[in-house]
C-alpha cells in the first residue's frame, strides 16, 4: 500500500473534548476580563460631565475670598415642558457668582440672562431633566450660554437654589 492509501483508511482526527472546552473557557476569561475593563476604567457619565465642567475651567475651587464673592439672584423661572412631557413645568431659581465691583452689571443684564436661559431651558426635553448628572450639565450649559451674553469677569459660577418639576 502507498502512503495515500494509508491516509485516506485512517479517519480525520477531531478536537477532543478536552480542547474544546479549554478554548471555550479561555474565551470566557477574555471577555470577563475586556468587561471589567469598561467598567472599571471607563468614566462614568457623572465623572464625564465633572471633567467636561472641569476642561471649561469651572470647577476650580474659589480663588477669590469669599467676602469679595457677591451674589445676584434671578428672578425664578417657570417653563412649560410640552405636551408629550409627564410634568408641566420646570420651575427654577438661578443665583449668578460675581464680585461686587460687578453686581450692578450683573443686575443691568438680569432681563438678557432670563431670556437665555429661557430660550435654552424650553429646549431641554425632560428626559434629560430627570437623568442623575443632569444638574451638572444644566448648570455647565446654562454658565457657557450667561459667560457668552457677559464676560466671565461678570458671571464667575452659577448656583441652581430651586428646582421643581411639577
Amino acid at each position: 500500500m502507498s502512503e495515500e492509501e494509508q491516509t485516506e483508511e485512517q479517519p480525520e482526527k477531531k478536537p477532543g473534548l478536552v480542547k474544546t472546552l479549554m478554548s471555550g473557557a479561555i474565551a470566557a476569561v477574555m471577555m470577563g476580563g475586556a468587561v471589567a475593563g469598561v467598567v472599571f476604567f471607563l468614566p462614568s457619565e457623572e465623572e464625564q460631565c465633572e471633567a467636561a465642567i472641569a476642561a471649561d475651567g469651572h470647577s476650580e475651587p474659589l480663588t477669590k475670598p469669599y467676602k469679595e464673592v457677591a451674589f445676584v439672584n434671578l428672578e425664578p423661572l417657570v417653563v412649560s415642558l410640552g405636551p408629550n412631557a409627564k410634568a408641566e413645568y420646570l420651575k427654577i431659581s438661578i443665583s449668578l457668582e460675581t464680585s461686587y465691583d460687578h453686581v450692578s452689571d450683573a443686575e443691568h443684564l438680569s432681563p438678557r440672562f432670563r431670556d437665555v436661559l429661557n430660550t435654552y431651558l424650553r429646549a431641554v426635553d425632560e428626559s434629560d431633566l430627570v437623568e442623575p448628572a443632569a444638574m451638572t450639565r444644566l448648570r455647565a450649559q446654562m454658565l457657557r450660554r450667561l459667560q457668552v451674553v457677559a464676560s466671565s469677569e461678570i458671571v464667575s459660577d452659577l448656583l441652581i437654589t430651586d428646582f421643581i418639576l411639577n
